[in-house]
């Protein structure tokens, strides 16, 4: 599978200032606690994406390429355990086509489970990563493994938004930031919800070793990406839902246009255990690992 470059991109919110000296919203305070705890939470996300353009599909057994509008693929799932406070997470992706014509579905292969990956990471030891449709990984070992500090430079520049982003205090407080609104009962519990909308902005951050310039000419690059957001939180200020919607109307060739992420937060304060993978399995490598398929 060829890669679409979308690691940095999807999941990008500029959620800009505002909330200076206002006390930190229920849903941060109570994650908070949960963390000093070390307690965990379940995991269920799915990305829609749109690439706006046809785009080839991979090539059949009859060495056909046929233009569809869909690009590598249509929608993941993830599914998964993260513990607050130690951070650490065991999260498995599968992806799939969801948009191949009627009449194409004879064509287009549509068995995308050589690229279901489970990554496991954890807070001081990186990030080990098993596909079983990977090409690197030398015979007899797994799972690959990459713990550098440079790595994510990227998401950092343009404020990517993922799961351990989303769950820290500082984004909680601006995703909680617009006025709530009683909603539907989720999960078993009544929520209310904060809905809110922002462009991109300098909100991302920077880490050791992180080229300045770089980072610079990326977050111009993504300087008109939208996003807004619809987070449902519980009586117990603990998040429960939260809905993004992105608009990349500047993404360049075979990247997608726009993303929409649903995520799902079940079973918080639960006991959960994260434990790297049989040092025997696992292969050293020297490049970042994305968590999308390469």
């Amino acid at each position: 599978m060829r890669s679409r470059g979308f690691l940095s991109i999807v999941l990008v919110i500029s959620l800009t200032a505002g909330c200076g000296g206002q006390a930190a919203p229920p849903s941060a305070e109570a994650v908070a606690r949960l963390a000093e705890d070390s307690a965990g939470v379940r995991i269920a996300k799915r990305v829609w994406l749109d690439y706006g353009q046809a785009m080839p599909t991979p090539r059949a057994e009859d060495d056909l390429i046929v233009p569809v509008d869909i690009g590598e693929y249509s929608e993941s799932r993830t599914t998964g355990v993260m513990r607050l406070g130690v951070d650490a997470s065991d999260l498995t992706t599968t992806f799939h086509r969801t948009n191949v014509p009627e009449e194409l579905k004879g064509l287009v292969p549509d068995d995308l489970s050589s690229m279901t990956t489970r990554a496991i990471s954890i807070g001081g030891s990186g990030t080990y990563e098993h596909r079983a449709g990977r090409k690197d990984v030398p015979a007899g070992k797994t799972w690959l493994h990459h713990n550098g500090s440079g790595c994510g430079a990227a998401a950092r520049a343009v404020g990517s938004l993922d799961l351990r982003a989303i769950l820290s205090p500082e984004v909680l407080r601006k995703l909680t930031a617009p006025a709530s609104s009683p909603e539907e009962v989720i999960d078993g519990v009544a929520t209310v919800l904060h809905a809110g909308s922002a462009p991109q902005s300098e909100f991302g951050g920077q880490g050791p070793g992180d080229d300045p310039v770089t980072l610079a000419v990326l977050r111009e690059r993504f300087r008109s990406v939208e996003v807004s957001w619809r987070l449902w939180v519980g009586p117990d200020g603990l998040p429960r839902r939260l809905r993004l919607e992105a608009a990349m109307p500047a993404a360049g060739k075979g990247m997608p246009k726009t993303s929409v992420t649903e995520i799902d937060f079940t079973g918080w304060g639960s006991d959960i255990a994260i434990v790297p993978p049989p040092g025997e399995q696992v292969h050293e490598t020297g490049s970042c690992l994305a968590a999308e398929p390469r």
